[in-house]
C-alpha cells in the first residue's frame, strides 16, 4: 500500500488526527492507570481490610471510566472524520481522473470493472483508514503501558512476555502473504460479477427476447462461485489467525501463572502484584487480538489501494499541450491532410485520407460497415490521435488547440443515443446548463419534440429512466437534436442518426436534423443513403482510403461504389 499518498490525502485533516491520537493516549493511559488500582485493590482493600481506600475506588472510579469513555468517542469521531474526508476526497479525484481518461481507456476497461474499483476498492481503503489507526496506534499505546507495568512488577516474568511479543508476528508475516493475494483475487472477481450483473441488466430484453435466462444464471453461476471459492480462501487464513496467536499467547502467560502463582503460595510476591501483573497481561490479550483480526483489513486495503493508484496512475493519451491555443470561433474550413490511423498497431483503419470541408459544407461520408466513416468524425473531435499526418481547423492543427475549445464548436447526434437518467428538461439543457425554460422549449418544438414532451405526466419535467429507457427511439433522437441545438455549435457531427427508425420516427427527426443543419457545417456519417443526397460533398469510403468524392448525381454517373451502394438500397 502506497502509505504515502494515502497520508497525502489525510493531511488536510491532521489537527483532528492529533486529536484522535491525544484521545487514544489519554485512553492507553487510564487503561494503565486501572491495572494500578486492581493491586491497590487486592493489597490495600482485601488484604488490608482499609474502608478509606475502598470508599476513595467507589468514588473514582466512575469518573475514570467516564474519561476512558469520552476519550475512546472522541478517538471514534475524530479519526473517522480524517478517514471519511480523506476517503471522499479520494474518490473527487479518481472522478476528475476517470472524466479526464482518453476513449482508449474506456475501450480497454468495462464500466463494471472501473465501478468495482471506485465502489469496492475505495470501501476496503476506507474500513483501513478507519481501524487500522486507532489498533496501531491506542493498542500499541496500550500494550507499551502494559509492559512498563510488567517490568515495574517483576522484571524476570515480564521478560518472558517480551520474549514471547515477537513470536507472535512470525505467523502473522505468513498469514499477511496469504491474505495480499487472496484479496486481491477477491477483487478481480467482484469487478467480474459486477460485469455479469451489468450485462443482465443492461441486456434484459436480449436475454428474454432470446429465453437465454438460464444460460446467463449459469453464466453468473460460475462468477459467483469464483467469488466463493476466494473468500474461502481469505475466510480460512483468517480463522486461523487468532487461534494460532492466542495459543502462542497464552503459553507465555501459563509460564507465568505458573511460576508468579507459586511465588504469592511462598509469600514471594503479594497478591496485588501478581493480580496486576496478570491482568495486564490481560489487557494485552486483546490489543494482540486485534493485530491479529487487523491483518485481513490491511491486506484487503493493499489490493485495493493497487488498484486505485492504478487509475489514478493511468496515463492519458490524449492531452492539452502546455501552450495550447483557444479556439475563438469557426471561420475557414476542417482539412483532414495525409491521416493515417490505426486503433491497434498492424491494423490500420485509415489510410492517406485528405478532406477538405468548407464552413457552411455539408460533408457525407458513406462506404460499407468498418470502412473507418465513424472513425473520421472521432478523430475530428480528438477521441484519438492520429497516428500519422494531421487534422487542421482553421489552417490550426487540432493537436494544438485546447480540448474544450475544439470540442465546444462541435455538436454530437449519434445513432447510439445517451440520455441521463433524468428530466427531459435536464437532458436537453445539457447543451447549455443555464438555459431558460423558454430556450429549452424553444429548441424542443424546433426538434419536433416538443408535442411529445407536452404529452407526458409531468411534461419537461418527467423523468425519463436510465438511458432513456421511458423513450421510444425517435423520442430520444428528438431529444439528442433538441440538446444539439441548444448547444448551437458551428459544427455538427451526424453518425447515423436515423438508421435505427421506423419510417415515421424517421420523417419527424430527419425533419428535426435538418432545422439543426441550417447555417452549419455538417459531418455527415450516413448508413442510408437516402440522406445525403443533397450533401454538397459525398466522399466515399473504402477499405479506410477515399475511394470517390463528389455530388450525388456525379457519383451516380460515375457508376463506380457509390453507385453500387446506392442501387443496393
Amino acid at each position: 500500500m502506497d502509505y504515502k499518498r494515502l497520508i497525502k490525502y489525510a493531511m488536510p485533516y491532521k489537527m483532528r488526527f492529533v486529536l484522535a491520537m491525544v484521545c487514544m493516549g489519554i485512553y492507553s493511559a487510564v487503561a494503565a492507570l486501572l491495572v494500578y488500582l486492581s493491586k491497590i485493590i487486592m493489597d490495600g482493600v482485601f488484604v488490608d481490610k482499609d474502608i478509606k481506600i475502598l470508599a476513595l475506588l467507589v468514588l473514582c472510579m466512575p469518573v475514570i471510566y467516564a474519561i476512558k469513555g469520552l476519550a475512546d468517542y472522541g478517538r471514534c469521531y475524530f479519526l473517522n472524520y480524517v478517514a471519511q474526508n480523506a476517503i471522499k476526497d479520494l474518490r473527487q479525484d479518481l472522478c476528475v481522473k476517470l472524466l479526464s481518461l482518453s476513449h482508449s481507456f474506456y475501450v480497454k476497461n468495462t464500466s463494471s470493472k472501473v465501478m468495482s474499483r471506485i465502489t469496492n476498492d475505495i470501501n476496503a481503503l476506507q474500513e483501513a483508514l478507519i481501524k487500522v489507526p486507532p489498533t496501531i496506534i491506542r493498542d500499541s499505546l496500550v500494550i507499551i503501558g502494559m509492559i512498563g507495568g510488567l517490568f515495574y512488577l517483576h522484571w524476570r516474568y515480564a521478560f518472558i512476555i517480551v520474549v514471547v511479543l515477537p513470536v507472535l508476528g512470525l505467523p502473522l508475516a505468513q498469514f499477511a502473504r496469504k491474505l495480499k493475494k487472496a484479496s486481491k483475487d477477491s477483487m478481480v472477481q467482484i469487478s467480474e460479477i459486477y460485469t455479469s450483473l451489468q450485462e443482465i441488466l443492461s441486456g434484459f430484453s436480449v436475454i428474454k427476447s432470446f429465453c437465454k435466462e438460464e444460460h446467463e444464471e449459469k453464466r453468473f453461476a460460475v462468477n459467483n462461485k469464483e467469488y466463493y471459492n476466494v473468500q474461502q480462501r481469505i475466510t480460512r487464513v483468517d480463522a486461523r489467525t487468532t487461534p494460532v496467536m492466542e495459543f502462542l499467547s497464552m503459553t507465555g502467560v501459563a509460564v507465568v501463572l505458573w511460576f508468579g502463582g507459586k511465588d504469592v503460595i511462598d509469600g514471594v510476591w503479594t497478591l496485588g502484584d501478581f493480580t496486576a501483573f496478570i491482568l495486564a497481561i490481560t489487557q494485552m490479550y486483546q490489543p494482540i487480538k486485534n493485530f491479529a483480526q487487523l491483518n485481513s483489513t490491511i491486506q484487503k486495503a493493499v489490493a485495493g489501494s493497487e488498484r486505485v493508484f492504478e487509475i489514478l496512475d493511468e496515463k492519458n493519451s490524449i492531452y492539452d499541450l502546455p501552450n495550447a491555443k483557444v479556439l475563438d470561433s469557426f471561420s475557414k474550413d476542417i482539412v483532414y491532410k495525409n491521416v493515417n490511423f490505426s486503433y491497434e498497431k498492424g491494423k490500420q483503419i485509415l489510410r492517406g485520407i485528405n478532406i477538405d470541408i468548407k464552413k457552411g459544407q455539408t460533408v457525407a461520408f458513406v462506404g460499407s460497415s468498418g470502412s473507418g466513416k465513424s472513425t473520421i468524425a472521432n478523430l475530428v473531435l480528438r477521441f484519438y490521435d492520429v497516428d500519422n499526418g494531421e487534422i487542421l481547423v482553421d489552417g490550426i492543427n487540432i493537436k494544438d488547440l485546447k480540448l474544450s475549445s475544439l470540442r465546444d464548436k462541435i455538436g454530437v447526434v449519434s445513432q447510439d443515443v445517451f440520455l441521463f437518467n433524468d428530466t427531459i428538461k435536464y437532458n436537453i439543457s445539457y447543451g447549455k446548463m443555464d438555459a431558460t425554460d423558454e430556450e429549452i422549449e424553444t429548441v424542443a418544438k424546433a426538434a419536433n419534440a416538443h408535442k411529445f414532451i407536452s404529452k407526458m405526466p409531468k411534461g419537461y419535467n418527467t423523468l425519463i429512466g436510465e438511458r432513456g429507457m421511458k423513450l421510444s427511439g425517435g423520442e430520444k433522437q428528438r431529444i439528442a437534436i433538441a440538446r444539439a441545438m441548444l448547444k448551437n455549435p458551428p459544427i455538427l457531427v451526424l453518425d447515423e442518426a436515423t438508421s435505427a427508425l421506423d419510417s415515421e420516427s424517421e420523417k419527424l427527426v430527419q425533419e428535426a436534423i435538418e432545422t439543426l443543419m441550417k447555417n452549419r457545417t455538417v459531418i455527415l456519417i450516413a448508413h442510408r443513403l437516402s440522406t445525403v443526397i443533397n450533401a454538397d460533398k459525398i466522399v466515399v469510403i473504402d477499405k479506410g482510403c477515399v475511394a470517390e468524392v463528389g455530388k450525388h448525381q456525379e457519383l451516380l454517373d460515375k457508376g463506380g461504389i457509390y453507385s453500387k451502394l446506392y442501387n443496393l438500397k
